[in-house]
């Protein structure tokens, strides 16, 4: 994605749709950068004849699913600026989901959400254009892929095993190791000599959360249950059914700070773990249970009694409640952010 041209032609299908103008602010006119990586892409001006000029912090992403947007929020929520999504296309699902977090955003279409004082402007439906078209894929991004860079990101020492070595921890055929290392070589995640290491872990985390709902998890055979009581999962312990808590239990066991209304569990034998706690089948049940994609830990000790932190980031991200999401960066600041930006605990 091409971020300056994105830039240009989301700005451009706003005014020639809503008749809204919006201008990219000059440099020497932003007193105030944002903290850390809340840092935005660009700043940009609403200009308005009804109202004073209203400054955003534009992030110019590739998203059109609802399940990345989270992180954008929570982004935005450490500026004083309001922020707008910038980005080639945005579907209607997602254009809702950005409404109900709060999140600006226009598109390259067109589609656009933008709430601040003398504005109000929300426009969806409008179609992808070809521009926005995504073309190719990268070879970590797929499914295999996934697995392996989760592999690396939890393991960090994996980096420099053999593609054997990888392809046993990421449980993937050993002839798409090479495939995918190159890729992150490639892309600048994964140092070009020898020994092999991440380069700034933390970036390859945050792709590894916004992709996993998307490819990874729809291939866990989700299933959903109903248990006998609400509060079933206090003081059960999985690690002796090869079972470990993902989610919001799992992030209650890592902060002490979330109340779980819903439980996540990863399991490599479902139908052992389903006939001891006498779960039964409900489609909109508050238990999901899903296939580890990982090998789980042999040894039953503190550590393993939940997913890995960066998966319970993951999967609290991706549920885009605005009480998961403050938690989700609780984790990732105890857990991912303290250089341990990988922990071996898979």
């Amino acid at each position: 994605m091409n971020t300056q041209t994105t830039l240009s032609d989301a700005i451009a299908a706003l005014q020639a749709e809503t008749g809204v103008r919006m201008e990219r602010a000059a440099i020497h006119q932003v007193r105030e950068e944002a903290p850390g990586d809340a840092s935005p892409d660009a700043w940009l001006d609403v200009i308005s004849p009804q109202a004073q000029p209203v400054r955003f912090a534009a992030e110019i992403k590739a998203v059109d699913r609802f399940h990345t947007l989270g992180t954008l929020q929570a982004r935005a929520r450490q500026r004083r600026e309001p922020t707008v999504l910038v980005a080639p296309f945005v579907t209607t699902e997602a254009a809702r989901q950005c409404r109900s977090l709060g999140l600006n955003f226009i598109d390259a279409a067109g589609n656009a959400y933008l709430d601040v004082p003398g504005c109000f402007v929300y426009v969806t439906g409008k179609p992808r254009p070809e521009s926005a078209r995504p073309v190719g894929r990268f070879k970590s991004l797929t499914p295999a892929g996934l697995r392996i860079v989760f592999a690396l990101l939890t393991r960090p020492a994996l980096a420099t095993g053999t593609y054997r070595d990888i392809a046993t921890a990421a449980d993937v055929a050993l002839g798409t190791v090479g495939d995918v290392l190159a890729d992150l070589q490639a892309r600048g995640h994964l140092a070009p000599t020898e020994p092999r290491r991440l380069l700034a872990p933390g970036a390859l985390q945050e792709e590894w959360a916004t992709h996993f709902p998307v490819k990874l998890r729809p291939r866990l055979h989700a299933r959903r249950f109903a248990a006998p009581a609400a509060d079933w999962w206090k003081g059960v312990d999985l690690r002796t059914q090869q079972a470990v808590w993902g989610g919001e239990v799992a992030a209650y066991h890592l902060t002490g700070y979330l109340q779980p209304e819903q439980s996540t569990i990863y399991t490599a034998k479902p139908e052992a773990l389903i006939l001891k706690h006498r779960l039964r089948p409900d489609p909109t049940g508050a238990i999901e249970v899903l296939d580890t994609f990982w090998p789980l830990a042999e040894e039953a000790d503190a550590a393993s009694a939940t997913v890995p932190p960066l998966l319970v980031y993951a999967d609290l991200m991706a549920s885009a409640d605005p009480r998961n999401i403050d938690t989700a960066q609780r984790i990732r600041a105890q857990y991912l952010d303290t250089g341990r930006d990988a922990q071996d605990s898979a």
